[in-house]
């Protein structure tokens, strides 16, 4: 099997720097949708290589890339309380955080607790980078074994 050069790897991560940059200004909607298009075409590119475990790395970072994208976007501790009441966290969940603190990167490994995973790919609509490229390898590796039996029986019968 084969991988993607570091290079390529690169590339993309550098992309997904580009479109969670903080200071963006555009809807998470739309920083979503990007991010979304970016996965669908480089794993639909990539998906006959090996790269189940970056994968499951560049799941986490983005993760966080978004997480601290909505820190910022949410400004200040009162609006922040308001869109994490929104998403579902409780209220003795948010007395014990200290949500005025604009340390976004370090704000954004906190915050996996208050929107989870589950919150980001249901909610947002975020794709589950590792199960759609699970899906579209073995469905890319079916058809090459398809492939590769009718060569085979082609060439000795």
């Amino acid at each position: 099997m084969v991988i993607p050069q570091k290079k390529k790897l690169k590339k993309l991560e550098d992309r997904i720097r580009l479109i969670t940059r903080r200071n963006r200004g555009v809807r998470i909607g739309t920083v979503i949708r990007e991010l979304n298009s970016v996965f669908r075409g480089w794993i639909g590119y990539f998906a006959r290589g090996s790269m189940k475990k970056y994968l499951g790395q560049l799941k986490e970072w983005t993760r966080r890339r978004i997480r601290q994208y909505l820190w910022k976007q949410w400004k200040n501790g009162k609006n922040r309380k308001h869109r994490l009441r929104q998403l579902g966290v409780s209220n003795s969940s948010l007395k014990s955080w200290k949500l005025g603190s604009n340390s976004y990167w370090k704000m954004s490994r906190s915050m996996n607790y208050l929107i989870s995973n589950e919150v980001l790919h249901n909610h947002f609509g975020l794709l589950d980078v590792a199960d759609f490229y699970k899906r579209l390898h073995a469905k890319r590796m079916e058809s090459d074994r398809v492939v590769l039996d009718w060569r085979y029986h082609s060439l000795f019968s």
